[in-house]
Parts: C-alpha cells; sequence; structure tokens
C-alpha cells in the first residue's frame, strides 16, 4: 500500500507511483471525489487538453458560425414548442 504524510500546512506528496499511474506532471491539476470513507483522486485534464478533437460534422463543414447558430437556435424553438415551453 502506498502512503504519504500530511504536514502541518496540511499539504503531502503525491507518491510517484500515484503520479505515473495518473501520469501527473508539475502544474497538473487533480480532483478530489469523496466515496464515504476513501477519497478518489482523478487528473483533471485543462481545457487546451481537447483542443482541437471536436469536428465538424460531414455535412456541415465550412458552415459559417452565425448561419450554425441560426440552425440551433430554430431546432431548440422547435423542441421547446413541442414540449410546450414556447
Amino acid at each position: 500500500m502506498t502512503h504519504s504524510t500530511i504536514t502541518s500546512k496540511g499539504q503531502t506528496t503525491l507518491p510517484s507511483q500515484i503520479r505515473e499511474a495518473l501520469h501527473l506532471k508539475p502544474g497538473d491539476r487533480i480532483s478530489y471525489e469523496i466515496q464515504g470513507d476513501a477519497v478518489v483522486i482523478r487528473h483533471q485534464p485543462g481545457a487546451m487538453a481537447v483542443f482541437g478533437t471536436l469536428k465538424s460534422a460531414p455535412d456541415q463543414a465550412g458552415v459559417e458560425f452565425k448561419e450554425a447558430r441560426k440552425k440551433s437556435r430554430e431546432m431548440w424553438e422547435a423542441d421547446a414548442a413541442k414540449e410546450g415551453l414556447r
């Protein structure tokens, strides 16, 4: 079992096994989730980690932003009308 010690300031060093398993490097962010009497630590990648991963649908490649926004709004309004929200 891997462990570390809490300092008087409430700080600790993540053991190298944990950093390696989560692919953590200096400056990375982590999140904590309390589950009963345990804590789950997860790597929290920044926004730049997903930069460029989203691609337009083949039928929408090259669509202008204003046109896409207009179409999206029309679809939202139609859905809202169906649900009686508009």
